[in-house]
């Protein structure tokens, strides 16, 4: 299931953040990404405006927030380079997926959320 699909199917019954961290494998890196060039953005205006293109790109609906440049969202959630969290009707964590890639699943976060919405 893609993310996407996830937010289609909650999106009535859970509110649906993704959070654009700082890019995992910018060029120049020791491993930048094949399949798209995006340099490290040095400023937040810069940082929005890949958030915006990679939105468009992975063709997702889901709201956009933009970490800060001293990225206290992917340091408070241990997010780098991707990770998924629900976050409970307690503001409390009720769901964090393994680290990305390997560790990033729709299904399971999918399956969390609806267990989670099945006792409110």
């Amino acid at each position: 299931m893609r993310l996407q699909a996830a937010y289609d199917q909650f999106r009535d019954r859970a509110d649906f953040y993704w959070i654009y961290i700082r890019e995992a494998h910018p060029i120049g890196s020791r491993r930048p990404a094949r399949h798209v060039r995006i340099e490290q953005p040095k400023t937040f205006d810069q940082r929005s405006a890949v958030a915006t293109q990679c939105s468009g790109d992975l063709k997702l609906d889901i709201p956009v927030l933009v970490d800060g440049m001293d990225d206290p969202a992917a340091r408070a959630y241990a997010a780098f380079p991707d990770r998924l969290y629900i976050l409970g009707p307690d503001s409390r964590v009720a769901f964090q997926g393994g680290r990305g890639p390997r560790g990033f699943s729709v299904e399971e976060m999918t399956k969390a959320l609806a267990e989670l919405l099945l006792r409110k």
